[in-house]
């Protein structure tokens, strides 16, 4: 009966035989900033997924990693926040937040301002290629990731600062070499943002489709970031055929990051108000289930686990704002009320998971 019920939430696509072949997870963005806020997070990942998402966007520790030298603890206490009983997708960028240009300091805490003598780098430099690929081998022999992206939507650099897109493809391909040759068998690509990819962003940018596709030819996986609320022109009922773009490179697929906003969001710092609904969320968790099963994706990583509006309360602007496009993506609301969205989401994690056989 279960089986029966998956198959008809999901439209039929799964398996017969109520098998998947992609892993479903979150990240453990909390909830809150209180301890209660991370715990809330950290438990629905856990009990919603068997896969677990961490992300490395807060910077890099630049002299460490280039000198060899020890890491901040708080640098060390990431490597070790691997999930017990869980594969994990790490990911690591080496671009800052708005991805224009260089990441910040990782030193006692993410996010510091550059030191200076790194400050006017590019992202090509031999020292800066050298540093990227000494940190990610080292969070890769602490944290023996299952997946690897060394690139957190890299084409968002495409539209941001075209002048850099050079640069930034040469330290992906020299990072994805180096991590390869000490780890011939990790799958390692890059994330790919789907709206400047797709040019449904308002400032997307550059010729996305031929660049994504030439970088892709160092990459083990297509890996999409997708929101569908920061899109121009997207309605809902989501297209059904929204995602058939991504077989064209003929690498396995994966969503590295999504989302659907359950509610419309008023950003007044920027002057635009973002569209959502419970039904729109449910509406795209099933049509991104659906392909994801249709076409063997690897991996479906859903960003928040809870709605986060209590967090964006307590940051100041503009960066609420900034915050408050995804605080409505979560699975289960601020006071852990599920969404129906994650009806589909439990019921297509309940079926066995059976991996594609690699040839």
């Amino acid at each position: 009966m279960e089986v029966m019920i998956t198959a008809l939430l999901l439209g039929g696509i799964l398996a017969a035989e109520g098998t998947r072949a992609f892993h479903l997870g979150f990240t453990r963005w909390p909830a809150d900033l209180t301890i209660e806020g991370v715990q809330t997070a950290s438990e629905f990942a856990l009990a919603h997924g068997d896969i677990v998402s961490v992300m490395f966007i807060g910077g890099i520790p630049w002299p460490e990693a280039l000198a060899r030298s020890p890491y901040s603890a708080d640098v060390n206490n990431n490597f070790s926040n691997r999930p017990e009983g869980k594969k994990l997708f790490l990911s690591i960028s080496p671009l800052n937040r708005d991805r224009s240009g260089l990441a910040p300091y990782w030193g006692e805490k993410d996010n510091l301002p550059l030191p200076k003598e790194w400050e006017s780098k590019n992202l090509n430099d031999p020292q800066v290629k050298q540093t990227f690929l000494n940190f990610t081998l080292d969070a890769v022999g602490k944290m023996h990731p299952d997946y690897l992206a060394v690139g957190i939507e890299l084409n968002v650099l495409l539209s941001k600062n075209a002048a850099r897109w050079k640069e930034v493809k040469e330290l992906y391909r020299s990072t994805y070499a180096g991590v390869k040759a000490k780890h011939p068998t990790l799958p390692v690509c890059f994330t790919t943002d789907v709206m400047h990819y797709r040019m449904l962003a308002g400032e997307a940018a550059g010729n996305q489709d031929a660049e994504v596709a030439d970088l892709m030819k160092q990459s083990d996986l297509f890996a999409m970031s997708v929101y569908p609320m920061m899109g121009i022109g997207i309605t809902f009922p989501f297209a059904p055929r929204f995602f058939e773009f991504a077989t064209t490179f003929g690498k396995p697929i994966a969503v590295s990051e999504s989302g659907m906003s359950s509610k419309s969001v008023e950003l007044k710092t920027f002057n635009v108000t973002l569209p959502g609904s419970e039904e729109a969320q449910f509406s795209f968790t099933g049509v991104l289930l659906k392909t994801a099963a249709k076409d063997k994706y690897r991996f479906v990583i859903n960003f928040a686990t809870t709605d986060f509006d209590k967090l964006c309360q307590k940051l100041p602007m503009p960066l609420s704002d900034l915050a408050r496009i995804w605080a409505f993506t979560g699975m289960q609301t601020d006071e852990k009320k599920p969404k129906p969205a994650l009806q589909l989401w439990d019921a297509a994690l309940r079926l066995s998971y059976v991996p594609v056989v690699e040839r």
